[in-house]
C-alpha cells in the first residue's frame, strides 16, 4: 500500500484556453462596493453520470448579479433558491432543459442511479404551498422520459421517513443501494431499489442502537452492504460491525473522546480499512501515538494494523482531532464505475493530496488504442490542471470513470470558487460558472501561512492577510474564529476581504483548542476560554507588532459566536492591547451558557457532553469560581475601548440576552458602546440587506475608532 503514494510523471497535455486567463495582478488595489461582498452569488451543481456520458447542471433561474434584496425576511430573491436542471449529453454537448426551476417546475434534490437514469424530488414553492409531489421522490431518464414515482415521504413522531442513494450497482442497471428509514426515523435500514419499478428490498437493517446514540456514519461494501458505522454515546465513540452470514451487528471498538483512537476513511478490495487515528495492538491497547491522526491499513478481522502509510507532522490527516471533534476537512474522490479509492484530500496548510491510483489505472499511451480506452489516474488529471492555474488550487468536482473529462473547481483565498469543464482527451478547458463573478480577483488579497511562539513555548499556526490599501499606520485587527473547537479556513473568507480592502491587516490564528491539529493541541484549550486561549491571541498581536504589520497603539480585535467572546474577553481582560472591539452575536455571560449544559439538548443533539469537557460546566465545587472568572459581562469595569455589540434577535446559539446584558452593563459603567441589531437573523447574518449594513457599520466605527 505503502508504493502507492510514490510520485510518477505527469501526462503531458496540450490544453486550449477558452474564455479565462491566469495572470494576476498581486498589486492592483481598488475600493470594492460594499455591495460586493453581501451579494450572494447563485449556487450551481455539476454531477456526470457514473460513465461520463452525460453531465447534470443544477441552475438557477436569478440571474447572476450583484442586487441587494430589499425585504429582510425574505434573505434574499425567492428565485435565487430555486433549482432548475439541465442535461448535456457530452458527446456532442448538446443541452436538454428537464426543469426551468420557476415555481412549480423546480427540484431540491439530484442523484444518479445509472448512467442514463436519476433521482429527484421536486421542490416546494411558497407560491403553491407543500403538495404530496414536494415529499416524493421520482425518477426520470436523462432525456425526461419514463418519470415514475419511487416513494413518498411519510412523517413519523420523529421526523421524516424517506430514503438516501448511497451507491449505484455497475453490475445491475436498474439496482441502486439506498438507506431507508421507514422502520425507525433516527436510523435507516439497508435496501436494493429497483430503479425502474420503485419496488425495494431488505438487505440489512441498521444497528440497535439505544434511544441516545447518535450514528455518525456508515460504511458500506460494493454489494452495498453494511459494514461498520459509528455512534456518538454521550463522550463515547463506538464502531459497529456488521456480519453478512449471521445478520449482526456488534460493538468492535471503543473509545473515549479526547483519547486515542482510529475511524475508518475508505475500504480496501481484500476488505481491510484505510484508517485515520493511532495504532493499536489487537487487545485495542494504543501502541503507536503519534498524537496527530495518521493513516494506517486495518484487518477488521484480525484487528491487525500495517505500518505506519502516511503521517503529516504538523496536521491531523482526517478522522476527528483527539477523536472527538473534527480534525482537518477530507474529501475522497472515488471511482463512480468501480467504487475504487482515487484520491484524498486534506486540509494542512494548504490542501494536500494522497494518491491511491497511481498504478491501478496505468496510461497506455499507444497510438492505436480507442480514445474511450484512454485512463488517467487522479494526479495525472490534477497535477495537469494544476498546471494550468500555478497560483491557485484545484479541485475535482465529478469526472467519468476514466478520468478524461469532468467539471473541477479553482479557488483561492482571493478566489470564491470558478467552475471549468475538461475534456483531456480533446485538450479543453473551459469556464462553466463563477462564484460572485462581480469581484475581482486580483483586487482581493491572498492570505499568507505565518506560526508563531505563544508565551508558553507553544507554537501557534495561523494566516496573515495584508491589506494593498497605502495608509499611514499599520492597522491591525486579530479575528479569532468561531467554533472554538474548529479550524480555522484558507479559503475565501468575505469578512476578512472587506477588512483588508479598507486598509487592514488581519490576523486568523487557530490558537489552543483548535482541531487539525493533533490531540495535544485541542486537548491544551480544555476549559481555557479568557485564560491561555486568550493568551494565544495577546500573543499573536504582540507578534504582529514585533513583525511590522501592527501598531501597537492601532489593534482590534472582533470576532464572531466563540470570536465575539474573545474579543469581548480582550476587552475586560488585556484592556491595554486594544483600540476597539467588535462582538458579533458572541458570548458575554459564561453563567448562561453553561447553566444547565446538558438540559439544552436531547437523544438528537449529543453535542453538550463535548462541551462541558472542553468549555466547562456549571457543577462541581470550582464551577462559580470558574464561570465567573471567565464572564465579560462580571468584568465590564475593566473595558477601556469603545465596543461594536451586533446581534440577531433570532440568534438560538447564544441568544440575544447576552448582547442585551452586556448593553445595561456597558451604561450602567458608562462605557463606550455602539448597538446594531438585526431583527430577521439569527447567529450570524445571512440576509443581503442585513449583510450590507452590518458591512456598513463596521466600517464607520472602524474609521471612527480605529483610524482616528
Amino acid at each position: 500500500m505503502l508504493k502507492k503514494f510514490k510520485s510518477i510523471t505527469c501526462y503531458s497535455l496540450v490544453i486550449s484556453f477558452i474564455g479565462f486567463s491566469t495572470q494576476i495582478n498581486a498589486e492592483k488595489y481598488e475600493e470594492i462596493p460594499l455591495e460586493h461582498f453581501s451579494c450572494w452569488s447563485n449556487t450551481y451543481g455539476f454531477q456526470m453520470s457514473p460513465s461520463g456520458t452525460y453531465l447534470a447542471v443544477l441552475t438557477s433561474p436569478k440571474e447572476n448579479e450583484c442586487d441587494i434584496h430589499d425585504v429582510k425576511s425574505e434573505y434574499v430573491e425567492k428565485s435565487s433558491r430555486y433549482r432548475g436542471l439541465t442535461m448535456i449529453k457530452l458527446s456532442d454537448m448538446s443541452r436538454q432543459v428537464l426543469f426551468d426551476g420557476t415555481p412549480g417546475n423546480g427540484i431540491s434534490s439530484f442523484s444518479w442511479l445509472s448512467d442514463n437514469r436519476f433521482s429527484f424530488m421536486p421542490q416546494a414553492f411558497e407560491q403553491v404551498g407543500r403538495n404530496m409531489n414536494a415529499l416524493q421522490v421520482f425518477a426520470m431518464n436523462a432525456d425526461g422520459s419514463r418519470k415514475r414515482s419511487l416513494l413518498e415521504y411519510q412523517f413519523g413522531a420523529e421526523g421524516l421517513r424517506g430514503f438516501e442513494v448511497y451507491n449505484t450497482n455497475p453490475e445491475v442497471d436498474d439496482e441502486v443501494f439506498v438507506y431507508w428509514n421507514k422502520r425507525r426515523s433516527r436510523v435507516s435500514d439497508y435496501y436494493k431499489l429497483n430503479i425502474r419499478t420503485g419496488v425495494p428490498k431488505l438487505i440489512a437493517r441498521g444497528p440497535d442502537i439505544e434511544d441516545y446514540e447518535v450514528i455518525y456514519f456508515s460504511v458500506e461494501d460494493d454489494d452495498g452492504y453494511p459494514v461498520t458505522v459509528m455512534t456518538d454515546v454521550g463522550i463515547e465513540r463506538v464502531l459497529y460491525t456488521y456480519d453478512k452470514d449471521s445478520k449482526k451487528w456488534s460493538e468492535h471498538f471503543r473509545y473515549r473522546c479526547q483519547e486515542p483512537h482510529f475511524t475508518p476513511v475508505a475500504l480496501l478490495d481484500d476488505g481491510r480499512w484505510l484508517v485515520s487515528g493511532q495504532k493499536f495492538d489487537t487487545n485495542m491497547n494504543v501502541i503507536e501515538d503519534l498524537d496527530k491522526n495518521a493513516l494506517y491499513i486495518y484487518n477488521p478481522k484480525t484487528r491487525e494494523f500495517s505500518d505506519l502509510v502516511y503521517a503529516d507532522s504538523i496536521y491531523d490527516i482526517g478522522g476527528f482531532t483527539g477523536g472527538c471533534r473534527s480534525g482537518t476537512p477530507m474529501s475522497a474522490n472515488v471511482n463512480q464505475e468501480t467504487g475504487q479509492l482515487r484520491s484524498l484530500t486534506y486540509a494542512g496548510a494548504e490542501p494536500t493530496t494522497l494518491y491511491f491510483d497511481d498504478e491501478a489505472n496505468e496510461i497506455n499511451n499507444e497510438a492505436d488504442k480507442q480514445s474511450d480506452e484512454i485512463k488517467f489516474t487522479s494526479r495525472q488529471l490534477r497535477e495537469s490542471l494544476q498546471a494550468i492555474f500555478p497560483n491557485d488550487w484545484v479541485a475535482i468536482q465529478t469526472s467519468d470513470g476514466n478520468n478524461t473529462k469532468g467539471v473541477f473547481r479553482v479557488y483561492n483565498s482571493n478566489n470564491p470558487g470558478d467552475y471549468y469543464y475538461f475534456d483531456l482527451l480533446k485538450g479543453q478547458v473551459f469556464m462553466l460558472y463563477q462564484n460572485s463573478p462581480w469581484l475581482d480577483r486580483d483586487v482581493l488579497t491572498k492570505k499568507q501561512l505565518v506560526k508563531y511562539k505563544a508565551r508558553d513555548g507553544l507554537t501557534i499556526t495561523g494566516y496573515l492577510s495584508l491589506s494593498k490599501k497605502k495608509t499611514d499606520k499599520n492597522y491591525f485587527i486579530i479575528l479569532p474564529h468561531g467554533g472554538p473547537n474548529v479550524k480555522e479556513g484558507f479559503g475565501y473568507d468575505g469578512w476578512v476581504q472587506f477588512l483588508t480592502n479598507r486598509g487592514y491587516n488581519v490576523l486568523q490564528p487557530d490558537y489552543r483548542g483548535s482541531t487539525g491539529y493533533g490531540r495535544n493541541h485541542y486537548v491544551l484549550g480544555n476549559r481555557q476560554w479568557g485564560k491561555t486561549m486568550q493568551d494565544d491571541l495577546s500573543d499573536g498581536v504582540y507578534w504582529a507588532i514585533e513583525n511590522g504589520y501592527a501598531d501597537e497603539d492601532r489593534v482590534c480585535i472582533a470576532g464572531g459566536s466563540y470570536g465575539g467572546y474573545a474579543s469581548m474577553a480582550g476587552a475586560v481582560f488585556t484592556p491595554e492591547l486594544y483600540r476597539c472591539v467588535i462582538n458579533f452575536v458572541g458570548v458575554a455571560d459564561m453563567r448562561d451558557l453553561l447553566k444547565g449544559f446538558g438540559s439544552k439538548s436531547s437523544r438528537f443533539n449529543t453535542w453538550e457532553d463535548e462541551g462541558r469537557l472542553e468549555w466547562g460546566d456549571d457543577k462541581g465545587p470550582d464551577a462559580d469560581k470558574y464561570i465567573n472568572e471567565i464572564s465579560p459581562l462580571l468584568h465590564v469595569e475593566n473595558i477601556k475601548a469603545p465596543v461594536l455589540i451586533s446581534h440577531g434577535t433570532n440568534d438560538r446559539v447564544v441568544p440575544v440576552e447576552h448582547a442585551r446584558r452586556l448593553r445595561s452593563e456597558m451604561e450602567r459603567l458608562g462605557k463606550t458602546y455602539e448597538w446594531h441589531m438585526q431583527a430577521y437573523e439569527g447567529h450570524g447574518f445571512y440576509g443581503e440587506l442585513a449583510r450590507l449594513e452590518h458591512y456598513q457599520v463596521q466600517e464607520k466605527f472602524l474609521k471612527k475608532y480605529l483610524e482616528n
